[in-house]
């Protein structure tokens, strides 16, 4: 019903609109013909006067046109045999309670169940040592990211874990985490000791794109991203910037070690 009386409305209002139009035109040829006889030109006021009529002409066919719709009432009719299946319900349903027992509640700390697993050899030909996986990121397409620190790469794995594509990182990378659904940032140390870097990595059509990167101040080590915030961790400390490298703050640190964040609940958490 209501689509129904928008549309009449703009109907209504295209024939408002053009009465308005004839309206306007009709008063500036009276004007005109007015003045034109003030001045006594008979001949611009023949050619005033016929245009006039002409005008006249025009709206008494619009109005004629118009004048002859019927008027128009908007109704709902229902469905009768809607209305007689309802008059047979008692109600629109029912309520139902079901009681399932939950298994492995004697540990609170048990929030998963491992239901299988497999193992995937990720090196390839140019790797010279041993693989050690740092960091992973599952993209929401299920390609795999994988930090490979031994090595100093990241690998792009299909949904077959097979290396389909891969960066050699000049320096030691160690921690990834995700930016948008096809961009990661990885932290990276050396292979000068003040080199420290945020590298950002796009996946494009199975490839690595290398984007924008960030120079640091610290050893980056962990690095996670939230609300357009990046949480970064040295080795005893927990630094907040924002995506565009901007210092923010120092969240914790705790240099009673050489290697304290790993202890704290706070980075334990940002991992």
């Amino acid at each position: 019903m209501k689509d129904t009386l928008t549309k009449l409305q703009a109907s209504s209002k295209i024939a408002v609109d053009k009465c308005s139009g004839l309206r306007d035109e009709l008063q500036q040829l009276r004007d005109a013909i007015q003045d034109i006889s003030d001045k006594s030109k008979l001949e611009l006021s023949f050619i005033a006067t016929r245009k006039c009529m002409y005008k006249i002409q025009q709206s008494e066919t619009f109005l004629k046109g118009n004048s002859l719709q019927a008027k128009v009432a908007i109704s709902f009719q229902p469905n009768h045999e809607i209305i007689q299946y309802l008059s047979k319900l008692s109600g629109l349903g029912q309520i139902e309670r079901s009681t399932q027992t939950l298994m492995g509640q004697g540990n609170p700390n048990k929030v998963i169940t491992v239901q299988g697993k497999s193992e995937h050899n990720v090196n390839i030909s140019s790797d010279s040592n041993e693989c050690s996986i740092t960091a992973i990121c599952v993209l929401p397409d299920r390609q795999v990211l994988v930090v490979d620190n031994n090595n100093a790469n990241v690998k792009l794995l299909d949904q077959q874990y097979q290396v389909v594509s891969y960066w050699s990182a000049p320096g030691k990378p160690m921690g990834m985490c995700e930016i948008t659904p096809s961009e990661v940032a990885v932290t990276l140390n050396g292979p000068d000791t003040n080199i420290h870097e945020v590298q950002f990595i796009t996946v494009n059509i199975r490839q690595l794109v290398i984007g924008k990167k960030l120079q640091l101040q610290h050893t980056c080590c962990g690095i996670a991203y939230h609300q357009g915030d990046l949480y970064i961790t040295s080795q005893t400390a927990l630094f907040m910037y924002t995506l565009s490298g901007k210092f923010v703050s120092k969240m914790y640190e705790d240099t009673s070690g050489s290697v304290t964040g790993k202890n704290s609940k706070i980075i334990k958490f940002i991992f």
